[in-house]
């Protein structure tokens, strides 16, 4: 018996005729009518893995047009809405799906779509859009929302939306109280007639409490600080090993530096520029040896692997290693002498790398810099100036260096955003919000940043033209659809993208920098962001569109991306022929599950920040404060605080009929004429901070009528 060969046997039979019962497929196959029960069992098997599907009166029939049909895993966005991605398509756009077509998916399960519309999607961009017909595979089986008691029976609202809540018999809701968080176990998934049911297994704590909150999404993402006692004892191995100096080069007597944020304890990178008699610079990028610390397949590097990257909360870092590594033997901390991977490059004064060379070494770091005394040591502070008199010089080059790869960049056309990110500051004593501030992006920042793309880039190079198996950051160009949408939407702000056959970054560059000092600025960086795709790993070196480079890699932070621990391995195999090459199947999988991975903590690392925010405007609820209209949506009015925190006005909740004005991207009442535009400086009451929706709900004062 070939499964796989009779199955194909029955999708063709079924081109032909619309419906087969169970006896006819056992008949056709040739199946033994004796094993009925487990004949049943196999096709089954077929439909619940999304091949075949089972009609109302327990027919089978095929997926009669595969282009109407789609599987892939299914991700949920800000709890509203969300998209499959196809699996088996290169089309990297997914399918939305509207919250009432969940039908009781969640986040990360395989799921079969119907694909009811092409073009647009419910958001307003191009796309196709669907609803979930059948759940393929459950990635979990239990829930993490909040509780709703009552006399008779509870509910729990999920904080990932399942499109339905979940019914709760109070036989099985324990010692949790009203308005808990909890995490609830699905006993029965729901059909037409009956919501899900479940019973609490777990209880979170209160859901007034941001911190427990925080709790709950590290449950719900399956994340985890925990390392297993496997790991562990290898830890406690790896960290009594000395340094072998063999085949190393000894820089330790250069005056290298980190340069990281003042509360960063998991230091990759240091620097060291010298300024050489021919004009050119000598620009040393050492970074952490991880892979000499942490041998492949050992149950430290597949613990690291399984999580992909750290992961950094608002209140806490999820390491991809213990802190005795990450922060301890593999960081590079001042004074200490550390096992490096060096990739040096002498670089002419038009930016190109003229030369270079990798390898390892061992490297003591004169100074741990901050971002912010760097950056004022540039501006001219002459105390910081005396302190660190001994790097002032180099620090001096390090900017001139910085300039001429930044303007070699920007000639190729680079895509350099310029959206505000915010920082939230948190009081140590009680975990509140003390400030928040925009992240500065200063000389120092862009220093680091020019310097490690140099060095990624020129590993990447040098990997392919080895033409060695490896892992590759790639970002590739957007799709036509959407730039034939984003350029509908520039043209309302006098911008347009030529020439959709030949893209290039530079178009949407001279756009961004056009648009820099106007009122529409964000909108239209925002915009021009979500047109383009999400960058990735790939073992396809296909280049890196937002850059402008013809290969990219990551090279530069192994102890917080299993890529660049991947990348150090492949590089180590090209200086040393007794290293085994990797396997290109192998990595594949490896770029698919962390490019996964990564998704996963930048979704969990912006909701953090943004659970800690709401908590933080909860202060302001029925007070009248100042906003800046940022946007609109078809029901939706969107602000900012003066501390740049989004806020959001339902049309729809007002007593007066406002039209969404795409035209002139406006919000209009038609009746009275009030006019909301992006730049309306407006007084708004805020009405509440949802910690479960994650929603701040203002109303502008002058919707009076």
């Amino acid at each position: 018996m070939n499964l796989e060969k009779d199955l194909e046997k029955i999708k063709e039979i079924l081109k032909t005729v619309k419906y087969l019962s169970f006896d006819q497929i056992t008949s056709l196959l040739e199946w033994s009518p004796k094993k009925r029960k487990d004949n049943k069992a196999i096709i089954l098997s077929w439909v619940d893995a999304g091949e075949l599907l089972l009609d109302k009166k327990n027919r089978i029939t095929a997926i009669e047009d595969s282009s109407l049909y789609a599987k892939g895993v299914f991700r949920i966005i800000k709890n509203k809405f969300g998209f499959v991605d196809n699996e088996n398509s290169e089309e990297k756009n997914g399918i939305y799906i509207a919250r009432e077509n969940f039908n009781s998916a969640l986040d990360g399960d395989k799921v079969l779509v119907k694909i009811t519309s092409e073009g647009h999607n419910g958001q307003g961009k191009s796309g196709a859009e669907g609803e979930i017909i059948k759940i393929i595979e459950r990635r979990k089986n239990t829930v993490v929302g909040i509780l709703e008691k009552s006399k008779n029976f509870s509910f729990v609202l999920p904080t990932n939306a399942l499109g339905s809540d979940i019914y709760i018999p109070n036989s099985q809701v324990g010692n949790a109280d009203h308005r808990d968080i909890v995490v609830a176990e699905i006993t029965f998934w729901g059909d037409e007639n009956r919501k899900p049911e479940g019973k609490i297994i777990k209880i979170l704590g209160s859901s007034t409490n941001s911190k427990n909150m925080i709790e709950a999404l590290i449950y719900r993402e399956g994340l985890s600080d925990h390392f297993s006692d496997e790991a562990m004892q290898e830890v406690r191995e790896v960290i009594k090993r000395k340094i072998d100096y063999t085949d190393r080069k000894d820089l330790t007597e250069l005056p290298i530096i980190t340069i990281d944020g003042a509360d960063a304890k998991d230091l990759d990178d240091a620097v060291y520029v010298e300024k050489l008699k021919n004009g050119n610079y000598r620009l040393i990028v050492a970074i952490a040896d991880v892979s000499y610390y942490v041998k492949k397949d050992s149950t430290l590097d597949l613990e690291a692997r399984n999580r992909g990257n750290s992961v950094y909360l608002v209140d806490r870092v999820l390491p991809m290693f213990p802190k005795e590594i990450s922060n301890g033997i593999c960081s590079l901390n001042e004074r200490e002498e550390k096992a490096t991977f060096t990739c040096e490059m002498e670089i002419d004064l038009k930016g190109d790398v003229v030369n270079y060379e990798v390898y390892k070494s061992v490297i003591k770091s004169v100074h741990r810099m901050t971002y912010k005394d760097v950056n004022a040591i540039l501006d001219g502070n002459e105390k910081l100036i005396d302190k660190y008199s001994d790097i002032y010089e180099m620090l001096k080059e390090m900017l001139e260096l910085s300039k001429i790869l930044r303007n070699k960049k920007h000639t190729r056309g680079s895509i350099d955003f310029e959206l505000p990110e915010l920082k939230v500051v948190l009081d140590e004593e009680n975990n509140k919000v003390e400030e928040v501030l925009l992240r500065e992006r200063g000389e120092g920042e862009k220093i680091i940043e020019d310097f490690m793309i140099a060095a990624n880039e020129t590993v990447a190079e040098r990997i392919y033209w080895l033409e060695l198996a490896s892992i590759y950051r790639t970002h590739e160009k957007p799709d036509r659809e959407k730039v034939f949408k984003l350029n509908e939407m520039l043209a309302k702000f006098g911008y347009k993208i030529p020439n959709f056959d030949n893209l290039h970054p530079k178009q949407f560059q001279e756009i961004i920098e056009r648009s820099k000092n106007q009122e529409t600025s964000m909108l239209v960086h925002k915009t021009i962001l979500t047109s383009l795709k999400q960058a990735r790993y790939t073992v396809d070196d296909i280049g890196h569109f937002g850059l402008a480079s013809s290969h990219y890699t990551h090279f530069t932070s192994p102890i917080r991306r299993y890529a660049d621990l991947m990348v150090h391995r492949v590089l180590f195999s090209s200086i040393n022929n007794s290293v085994k090459q990797l396997r290109l199947a192998d990595l594949d999988e490896i770029a698919h599950h962390i490019s996964k991975t990564e998704r996963v903590a930048m979704k969990a690392e912006d909701e953090s920040v943004r659970i800690k925010l709401v908590e933080y405007m909860k202060k302001d609820v029925g007070k009248e404060l100042e906003l800046m209209v940022t946007g609109f949506a078809s029901r939706k009015v969107f602000f900012e605080t003066s501390e740049h925190i989004e806020c959001s006005w339902d049309v729809t909740t007002s007593n007066n009929f406002y039209d969404f004005d795409e035209e002139n991207y406006c919000m209009v009442d038609r009746h009275h004429g009030t006019v909301f535009s992006l730049g309306d400086k407006v007084n708004a009451l805020v009405e509440k901070a949802d910690l479960l929706t994650l929603e701040i709900a203002v109303v502008p004062l002058k919707d009076k009528y």
